[in-house]
């Protein structure tokens, strides 16, 4: 079963997401922003961790920075989203996909699909 990680500071947004994953058959941990999620990557290394960009106590940006910087989570996908346009951030992080808040249900599934199975192929 598959790990996805979602860290957002709007509880109304993570607990939908979180219900979502769950029905869609993954594992899901959650985090109200950065410094929690690097807890929590600890406890269990997620396959992906789905980030919303603007948070307190460690944002979307230092949260990769983090997870980059760790060799053990070498392998982990990352997927930003944030209610500001996203095209700059895309400009500003090209290796890392961003969703557009509010989202498509579908299109999410999707993105969550695809880095995942880009994870995979890079792991072999």
């Amino acid at each position: 079963m598959e790990t996805v990680l979602v860290v957002d500071d709007e509880l109304g947004i993570l607990e939908a997401l979180a219900d979502l994953l769950r029905e869609e058959g993954y594992q899901v941990l959650t985090a109200t922003h950065g410094a929690e999620a690097l807890a929590r990557m600890g406890e269990l290394r997620p396959d992906l961790v789905l980030t919303d960009w603007m948070m307190p106590v460690l944002d979307g940006p230092a949260l990769v920075e983090c997870i980059r910087a760790e060799p053990g989570w070498s392998g982990v996908s990352l997927l930003g989203m944030s209610a500001v346009d996203v095209g700059a951030l895309r400009a500003q992080y090209p290796s890392i996909p961003f969703l557009q808040k509010p989202f498509d249900i579908p299109a999410l599934m999707k993105q969550i699909r695809k880095a995942l199975d880009g994870q995979r192929a890079l792991s072999g």
